[in-house]
């Protein structure tokens, strides 16, 4: 196995490992509730591209962390 390769099982097992207590899933279910929505944020009804921007990178982040818990390699 190539080290990238093996540094990539162990960081997927990892955040399995980390993402899978039942204190995690109320932690996951949080952050879903506030970063998993529309990244159009608007003040005075007027589009605002930095918060936009922002909500977006939020979203990004929590994204990768579902589809890494989700994507966990099996075991070897």
């Amino acid at each position: 196995m190539t080290t990238l390769k093996a540094e990539a099982l162990a960081l997927r097992r990892a955040y399995h490992t980390l993402f899978s207590s039942p204190d995690a899933e109320l932690v996951m279910e949080d952050l879903e509730y506030r970063f998993n929505k529309s990244t159009l944020k608007k003040v005075d009804k007027v589009i605002d591209p930095n918060a936009s921007l922002a909500a977006a990178g939020a979203r990004e982040v929590l994204l990768y962390i579902q589809l890494m818990r989700e994507h966990h390699a099996p075991t070897e």
